[in-house]
């Protein structure tokens, strides 16, 4: 976070510092394009109808005429000084009386001005003597622009404005758009900051879910394969034990003469209970497959692994059906693996723990969803029993109805001693 913030502040700085720069450059443009225009006014609708002969001739009378008029009309806190120059060099009027008639060689701007006809400016020149008598105003800037007088003769017209008039518009120009664009900038640097808080905050929160979710999945792993090694050895393991020990002990009889052999009776109850025990561990071990490695519903379809689990159940010797009204072929694909192992692990806690003598796997729809149902007539537990059984590792309740509220589906458990108990899932209406 601390990152974007210095981010957005470079950012922010360097559109500010472009964008000062740009704005600037327009002021000082847009500055200069109003001194021209003010000198082309005073040029053009002042200054010009009265660039007489006479006043090219020097009268005393023109010129106090055309001063007039300058002195009224043009000259103001801005325009500091007039002059106006033949195409030679001469100076025919200012109003600076003494450089009146002196000849000095012009620029190759004002060469350029009065051959284009063109307006242009430029940082007066101070030290050059034929601006001695504005040295007190400080800089200026002159524009110049060609004239023509009454007789049809082109002349140069000149005005020099003070330099600190021009940034003044300059000032004026820069203050009435930059700041409304810092304070853009700004705004969009408030707004963005809290939206990016939250948003790091929502990344972060999102993080931990991930890693919790990992860590749980690790743990259930975890429990899982501990589980999974329980069953082993209390099971398979414990029945083939009892065979391999069955069998070993007849054939340690068969195998010594000094010893009495087995009779018929015997060897054939040996046989029988190394069956059992064999049987009972096949049972165990394609229970236990079919948990580890379900199976394939979409090639297969969810009433035929239902109607599996009900075969695991019966090998156990339970009384199972499975009773479908309806097709789960409309409902989402995801939400099957769901109800087959709420199915699996509520017939396999009937198995190992409720005692029963007959379990029924029911699906139904009711109103748009489906409905699981897990109902068996074994002992039944409290909740008190429940949360002991899940103290002492027994979790997989617990991990199925994490499962459950993660797919945002509802799983309920009525169960009372001496009463059954009924698992029931209802899914998300398709």
């Amino acid at each position: 976070m601390a990152l974007f913030v210095v981010g957005c502040l470079l950012a922010a700085a360097l559109i500010g510092g472009a964008s000062f720069w740009v704005v600037n450059s327009a002021a000082t443009s847009e500055a200069i394009t109003d001194a021209e225009t003010i000198t082309q006014i005073d040029a053009h609708g002042i200054v010009a109808p009265l660039l007489t002969p006479a006043l090219l001739a020097g009268s005393p009378a023109a010129i106090s005429t055309l001063d007039q008029a300058v002195v009224g009309r043009v000259l103001s806190s801005r325009v500091v000084r007039t002059k106006v120059w033949t195409a030679a060099g001469k100076v025919v009027y200012s109003d600076a009386h003494g450089l009146i008639g002196e000849t000095f060689a012009l620029g190759d701007d004002e060469q350029d001005a009065l051959a284009d006809g063109k307006t242009d400016s430029e940082v007066s020149d101070l030290s050059r003597p034929e601006n001695r008598y504005e040295r007190s105003f400080g800089t200026l800037v002159e524009v110049y622009l060609p004239v023509v007088a009454t007789n049809g003769v082109k002349l140069l017209f000149e005005t020099y404005q003070l330099d600190s008039a021009i940034q003044a518009d300059q000032e004026r120009i820069w203050s009435g758009v930059f700041p409304a664009l810092v304070a853009g900038l700004a705004l969009l640097f408030i707004v963005q900051v809290p939206l990016s808080w939250r948003l790091a905050l929502r990344l972060q929160r999102s993080s931990r879910d991930r890693a919790a979710l990992l860590q749980r999945a690790i743990d259930s792993s975890e429990t899982e394969r501990w589980r999974i090694a329980g069953d082993l050895h209390d099971g398979p393991v414990q029945n083939l034990t009892a065979v391999s020990l069955t069998l070993g002990s007849a054939a340690m009889r068969l195998a010594d003469p000094g010893r009495e052999t087995p009779g018929h009776d015997e060897l054939l109850s040996v046989m029988q209970t190394a069956s059992a025990e064999s049987r009972t561990a096949i049972r165990e071990l394609r229970t236990m497959i079919m948990e580890i490695a379900p199976p394939d519903l979409d090639r297969g379809g969810l009433d035929g692994a239902l109607g599996r689990l009900a075969a695991v159940a019966q090998e156990h010797g339970l009384v199972a059906r499975v009773e479908a009204n309806t097709s789960s072929v409309s409902h989402p694909a995801d939400d099957l693996p769901l109800i087959y192992r709420t199915a699996q692990e509520s017939v396999r806690n009937v198995l190992k723990h409720a005692g029963a003598s007959s379990v029924m796997i029911r699906l139904t729809r009711e109103d748009g969803r489906l409905t699981l149902e897990v109902v068996d007539d074994g002992s039944g537990f409290s909740p008190e029993e429940l949360r002991r059984r899940q103290q002492n590792g027994h979790v997989g309740l617990s991990l199925l109805q994490e499962r459950v509220a993660e797919a945002g589906a509802t799983m309920a458990i009525t169960s009372a001693p001496g009463a059954g108990t009924t698992i029931r899932l209802q899914l998300a209406r398709s």
